[in-house]
């Protein structure tokens, strides 16, 4: 049987994919039924990964997509909702397919027999689906040692040794290294899950920092902290106070994985 994580903003919708997803014969099973973004954060963060999950784009609390932000991939995704203009996002948050509501049992079937052919396809040999039935979501180990960045029409890499930081600011991704501005393609939920969490903290939604590159904390207002950066930032980078004590112990190497407190926040953030 393959298991099933519905996360669905609408009771009875969900309850409606669950029954189509089980009667459809090709050995789905739905394992649990989800409503908003941060339960479905803190369900996969403390429960064996699903091997599908069925995410509603537009849910009481965030976007589908803000599930996924500082987050491992877990298992592939297929998105529905009532609204078109997701589709490309989609696709950029480990989605496999993307389904129009109202749902019938012919687009869910040919969307599960999708799913099937690319798990046949590549197989399930991975770290995804190998992890042991108790362990919840963890970070990989095969983090990026570069980062690929535009520079005069040119796409060049740059070692993260080097980064100080990456910010996002009006749909722009910038990789700030050595005092030098380069743009990138990418999202910032998408870079961090690529990043190692030894080096690299989401301090808010406009910014990723290096540890190397922080030079001073300050007491910021609201029990907040106010971050020193080697390199000039756009703005100043400040820590909320959720999430002061876990940078602290970033800083300080104490732990390598993103605390619970941090990603709860984080699922708020829309990217």
């Amino acid at each position: 049987m393959t298991n099933v994580l519905i996360i669905e903003n609408d009771s009875i919708v969900a309850q409606e994919l669950k029954m189509m997803i089980e009667q459809a014969g090709l050995g789905f099973t739905v394992c649990d039924v989800i409503h908003s973004v941060v339960d479905a954060r803190v369900w996969l963060m403390t429960n064996k990964a699903p091997q599908l999950i069925f995410c509603d784009v537009q849910l009481a609390d965030g976007l589908g997509f803000d599930i996924f932000s500082n987050m491992p991939v877990v298992a592939p995704v297929i998105f529905c909702t009532h609204d078109g203009d997701y589709a490309f996002k989609a696709f950029e948050n480990y989605g496999i397919d993307y389904l129009l509501k109202p749902l019938s049992p012919e687009k869910l079937r040919r969307s599960l027999l999708k799913f099937a052919q690319l798990k046949e396809l590549f197989g399930e040999e991975n770290a995804l689906t190998k992890r042991p039935a108790s362990s919840p979501v963890t970070y990989r180990n095969n983090y990026k040692t570069s980062l690929l960045v535009y520079y005069q029409d040119k796409i060049i890499p740059i070692s993260l040794d080097k980064l100080d930081f990456i910010y996002y600011n009006n749909y722009q991704v910038s990789v700030y290294a050595q005092n030098a501005r380069y743009e990138t393609r990418d999202t910032l939920n998408n870079i961090i899950t690529t990043l190692n969490p030894k080096d690299f903290f989401r301090a808010n939604r406009q910014f990723i920092i290096h540890r190397k590159a922080v030079t001073s904390i300050q007491q910021y207002f609201g029990r907040k902290l106010l971050i020193g950066i080697a390199s000039p930032t756009p703005e100043p980078v400040i820590i909320s106070k959720a999430n002061a004590t876990d940078f602290l112990k970033w800083v300080e190497g104490m732990h390598y994985q993103a605390p619970l407190p941090m990603l709860l926040e984080n699922a708020r953030l829309v990217n």
